[in-house]
């Protein structure tokens, strides 16, 4: 197994079973691989919507936000599966918070790419369309493989549906989660009140019956909404 330079890349364009990537730049062409950049479809975890990455626009990846993007191009590999391929990180993107990246391309790959990146960083890391923010490494097989890729191009709307569905699951259960501590909130001060009533209802003429009955009413009311802001922190 050798891996291809970008004279090799060059070659494959024109072999009789060719190695295919549209839309292709010169100035994304290294010297032993080729910069994927972004385009097509996007998704966050915390959104969960899919959105088409158009000119001029740009995938904000906001601190421990995962996205899953597609690369505007297209990589179709030679169909004598003669070579295959590994995806690997742009360490101007790693340097800044982003995920390391390593996946394969089979060797009877056909369509765009999802790439997946974390934000690990504090501060939000923004990627515009056509930004390079991968790089594929080719390889030329020592023998063409047998076994068919099991990821067909339409896989990457699976992955899409998937992640959008998980999104949308977090944010209906983060959205319940805040009404339910909204609610919930109010508690503390009606055991205040409710003390208080209690105390004026059976004691109006013993004075230090009700400090107590209202001290304990207030105790147990800080209680609960301690107790409430670290069952909804975790």
């Amino acid at each position: 197994m050798s891996i291809l330079t970008d004279v090799d890349i060059r070659d494959y364009f024109e072999k009789e079973n060719p190695l295919m990537i549209k839309p292709f730049s010169e100035e994304c062409l290294t010297p032993v691989g080729y910069d994927l950049r972004a385009g097509g479809k996007y998704v966050t975890t915390d959104d969960g919507r899919q959105i088409e990455l158009h000119e001029c626009m740009k995938v904000t990846i906001f601190p421990k936000q995962t996205a899953l993007i597609s690369t505007l191009e297209k990589v179709s590999m030679p169909k004598d599966r003669s070579i295959s391929a590994l995806i690997v990180s742009k360490v101007s993107k790693v340097s800044k918070g982003l995920s390391h990246v390593a996946t394969t391309i089979d060797a009877d790959w056909s369509g765009n790419l999802i790439i997946a990146l974390t934000n690990h960083s504090s501060e939000k890391i923004e990627i515009c369309h056509g930004e390079s923010f991968c790089t594929v490494v080719f390889f030329k097989n020592l023998t063409p493989s047998i076994k068919p890729c099991e990821k067909k191009d339409g896989r990457p709307d699976v992955f899409f549906k998937d992640l959008s569905k998980k999104a949308t699951e977090a944010l209906k259960k983060k959205q319940y989660t805040e009404k339910s501590f909204f609610y919930k909130s109010f508690i503390a001060p009606l055991i205040v009140v409710f003390g208080l009533m209690f105390a004026y209802l059976n004691f109006a003429d013993n004075g230090y019956m009700i400090t107590g009955i209202v001290t304990a009413s207030v105790a147990i009311s800080q209680l609960y909404h301690s107790s409430l802001i670290i069952k909804y922190k975790k």
